[in-house]
């Protein structure tokens, strides 16, 4: 069974609330998700194109399985986004994409 690679691209308005997204998310939300069956978390910052551009905040989690995947996502992912959302409301600005993708190869 192939890993999955599961990516939250959070985008939040400028520099200051990424470090407070920042401050959310590091250690406390990424243990939380490794407690509930990714053997993996990283955080990744992409460059921003210039000053005016949105501040970008990629989380990466490795699951070893669809099945560890999916359980995450049946039983934890609902109270996790919940927190999310009870410090980052939509009217804060923070957006966020996600996406699935198994794991082909890697070195």
């Amino acid at each position: 069974m192939p890993a999955i690679l599961y990516t939250v691209r959070s985008t939040c308005r400028d520099i200051p609330q990424r470090g407070r997204y920042l401050a959310w998310l590091s250690p406390n939300h990424l243990l939380q998700v490794l407690a509930a069956g990714a053997t993996a978390a990283r955080v990744v910052l992409p460059d921003r194109e210039n000053e005016a551009a949105p501040a970008v905040v990629e989380t990466q989690y490795v699951f070893p399985s669809r099945k560890a995947f999916d359980t995450y996502v049946r039983d934890h992912a609902p109270a996790l986004r919940a927190d999310s959302l009870k410090h980052f409301p939509p009217e804060s600005g923070v957006t966020h994409s996600r996406q699935v993708a198994e794991i082909a190869g890697e070195l």
